[in-house]
């Protein structure tokens, strides 16, 4: 499998996140905004991306603070609640 380019990433999300939150609004389950969430932290968790422009920092560095923002994505979908 070809890895993916932040913009790549990034636009399949978004397109992920704008169906979960149509579901939300059509079936009225809030829990839909939180799948949405959870599915953006989790791809961040597993594929750690970053945009070309910080290609200069250590890497390392980059996968970690993405996975940390990943981790944060799932936290707050797991405690947040949404009400439709």
């Amino acid at each position: 499998m070809k890895n993916w380019t932040f913009g790549q990433q990034f636009a399949v999300l978004l397109v992920v996140l704008v169906v979960c939150n149509v579901l939300s609004f059509v079936t009225r389950i809030g829990w839909f905004h939180n799948l949405g969430r959870l599915l953006y932290g989790l791809l961040f968790l597993v594929h750690p991306v970053w945009p070309r422009s910080w290609d200069y920092a250590d890497h390392d560095k980059l996968r970690l603070g993405c996975r940390i923002g990943g981790g944060l994505m799932i936290l707050a979908a797991l405690v947040t609640r949404f009400g439709v």
